[in-house]
């Protein structure tokens, strides 16, 4: 028989291509919100907020014994959300996978994010007041909460730590866009500035890249060999940095045949929001793209580069060099124009104006 993955998450961006990966090795039971997924695998329903995982003695114990290995992926990745509902979700969650993994004796993955330790930026989010309501620091304060609770497990377990997931390898397929979509979308349109520091890494990694590293891993875990604490699955030094990120965008904009008016770059770390060119005339919907925009820039960072990891040649996953992370962009951005719309340059706009796509 082949071992048993309980995984959560299994929808999601992320997920969705971790199951076809698991599968190929192990029998999946899917732990589901309360409705159930259109997936051929066994499905069992969960309360990630509640003891036990929302069931009752004998089925929590039932189920921790069908486990070889538990990898957990889902979580509230809204950065709109609450803190306090981030906290429930993400750090409560992780709290009852653990208590499952050591109720199972059974190794457990945890999908957290590289972002987990940017918290600097709070400070500087809150200056966006009311224009808009994501905070990446609360998320990330959560998912930092979350990792605290998987190093208590007295089972072994590995922390996976993606950086911006992206489209396929292959492709630049997404089952579903993305904030960074969005980001991308309202640059194409012809945004005239945007908040990002050249130096800044843009470290995205193929979701398929993700997936490949959590089935290496689950296989190292159920023939009991060493995790890594921590598993970064990342572009790493090879990042793209901002205006590097900006040439590969613009390029892929003209190669399908639109017009593109490459942005001025204002440090989010020493510019305010509000001092944006226009900043009084723009649109409440223009500004409001502009703060999640803001936010994302502060989350990036100094430009340093996050660490790369790597695993045993038998259980390599691609990794990626400087060219690679260009062809990666290349085909994300490409797949987006495909799909989406994406309207001529427009210059900024006043209030009376339609909005650019964002």
């Amino acid at each position: 028989m082949r071992p048993v993955a309980l995984v959560t998450g299994i929808s999601g961006v992320l997920g969705s291509a971790v199951v076809p990966a698991l599968a190929q090795s192990f029998e999946i039971v899917a732990l589901t919100g309360r409705r159930p997924i259109d997936l051929p695998c066994r499905q069992v329903g969960i309360d990630l907020r509640a003891p036990r995982l929302g069931l009752d003695a004998a089925a929590f114990k039932a189920l921790a014994q069908q486990a070889d290995v538990i990898v957990h992926l889902a979580g509230n990745v809204r950065y709109t959300a609450s803190a306090e509902d981030l906290h429930a979700v993400n750090e409560g969650g992780a709290a009852q996978m653990v208590a499952l993994a050591e109720a199972a004796g059974s190794p457990l993955l945890y999908a957290s994010t590289a972002f987990a330790a940017r918290h600097t930026q709070a400070a500087r989010e809150a200056s966006v007041g009311a224009v808009c309501s994501s905070r990446p620091s609360a998320y990330h304060r959560s998912k930092a909460a979350a990792d605290d609770r998987i190093r208590s497990c007295t089972q072994p377990w590995s922390i996976i730590r993606p950086s911006i997931v992206m489209g396929d390898s292959l492709d630049g397929a997404m089952p579903e866009l993305q904030n960074m979509h969005q980001i991308m979308m309202f640059i194409a349109a012809g945004l005239p500035a945007i908040f990002a520091r050249p130096d800044q890494r843009v470290d995205m990694v193929p979701r398929d890249h993700v997936a490949a590293a959590v089935n290496a891993l689950a296989r190292l875990a159920v023939e009991g060999s060493p995790l890594p604490g921590e598993y970064w699955a990342t572009a790493g030094p090879a990042a793209l940095t901002a205006a590097e990120w900006i040439d590969v965008l613009g390029a892929s904009v003209t190669a399908a045949g639109l017009p593109f008016q490459r942005p001025a770059l204002l440090d989010p770390f020493t510019t305010d929001l509000t001092d944006y060119p226009q900043w009084e005339t723009t649109r409440r919907s223009v500004r409001r793209a502009l703060g999640n925009l803001y936010v994302s820039a502060l989350a990036l960072g100094d430009g340093d580069a996050f660490p790369a990891s790597t695993l045993p040649e038998s259980l390599r996953v691609p990794e990626i060099d400087p060219a690679a992370a260009r062809s990666l962009f290349a085909n994300d951005m490409a797949w987006l124009l495909q799909k989406r719309i994406v309207p001529g340059p427009r210059h900024h706009e006043p209030a009376t104006a339609a909005s650019p796509a964002a």
